[in-house]
């Protein structure tokens, strides 16, 4: 009798150990071996398989990685409280005020457009003199 949890080396050449069950293939293997296997049947049309096993790589492409939210001023983990400032920075509850991070920003110009912008030029007609 044929002991089908024997653990027996891995056919996909990483150096851990199989079983019978997994098609004497490690965990990992036979993991990227399914995945390459069902990924096929989606993708490709049917056609005739010439190999019996798929190969070892993994369909998934890489994702990139996450960058991290930090303070521009003293790099602090600002996670989900972040304050974005309008010179385009993110920054933390200490470092949110202008004063705070020397921010390049001219606040004041863009008061003076926005409030021409929104005020409408209103001029009297002149007065005529008796």
């Amino acid at each position: 009798m044929v002991n089908e949890t024997e653990a027996l080396p891995c056919e996909g050449g990483c150096g851990l150990y199989g079983t019978r069950v997994n098609n004497n293939l490690c965990s990992l293997c036979y993991k990227k071996s399914v995945l390459q296997h069902s990924a096929a049947l989606i993708f490709e049309p049917e056609t005739e398989q010439s190999q019996c096993c798929p190969p070892m790589s993994s369909p998934v492409a890489e994702e990139e990685p996450v960058k991290k939210r930090r303070c521009g001023r003293c790099k602090r983990k600002v996670g989900m409280l972040g304050f974005k400032c309008r010179c385009g920075h993110m920054f933390c509850g200490s470092h949110r005020y202008p004063e705070e991070h020397s921010c390049p920003f001219d606040y004041k110009q863009s008061g003076r457009l926005a409030l021409a912008t929104q005020l409408p030029l209103i001029r009297a007609d002149k007065l005529q003199r008796f």
